[in-house]
């Protein structure tokens, strides 16, 4: 996984040349020229939230990001979950309640379980569900960094995958 801001003097292109390198799964979670740039690497997953989305693509979304090159788009969307464009379908991970806490980090845990589902093959929806999951486990978790087991155990059944 390749994420964050890119420091002073690091090319905008930077993520999209991690990729194309990399003999693994690349996950590609950034914002504005990296994000723009990333499909030319050909990243596994490009993983934007919705605003992000829109600046860097403000006339085709996800969609744009696919005839570019990224294998599978997933925008996390808060509240509203997820909307994935990928090989098996596009999917919406719908959150069954808000969770109230600290959003920091919930992108990162968000990104883990789609790295977890590339690294043990689940399908699609099971993916998207576990990340969804660890998201708000993440924003329900008092710190930073970590999650909350009893969320993610109470809302993983209820997220619905459509």
């Amino acid at each position: 996984m390749v994420s964050g801001s890119l420091p002073r003097g690091v090319p905008s292109d930077f993520y999209a040349t991690l990729a194309d390198l990399s003999e693994v799964p690349t996950i590609v979670d950034a914002d504005g020229e990296p994000l723009r740039h990333a499909p030319k690497g050909r990243p596994t997953i490009v993983k934007p939230n919705k605003d992000e989305l829109a600046r860097a693509f403000p006339e085709g979304g996800a969609q744009a990001l696919i005839a570019r090159g990224a294998g599978s788009v997933v925008v996390s969307m808060g509240e509203d979950g997820l909307h994935a464009i990928t090989p098996e379908g596009t999917f919406r991970a719908r959150m069954p309640y808000r969770v109230e806490g600290n959003p920091t980090g919930a992108g990162d845990a968000l990104v883990a379980g789609l790295a977890l589902g590339l690294a043990d093959g689940s399908p699609w929806p099971e993916r998207l569900r576990r990340a969804a999951a660890l998201g708000a486990a993440a924003v329900a978790a008092p710190v930073a960094g970590e999650f909350d087991r009893d969320v993610f155990d109470a809302i993983h059944p209820q997220i619905v995958i459509a």
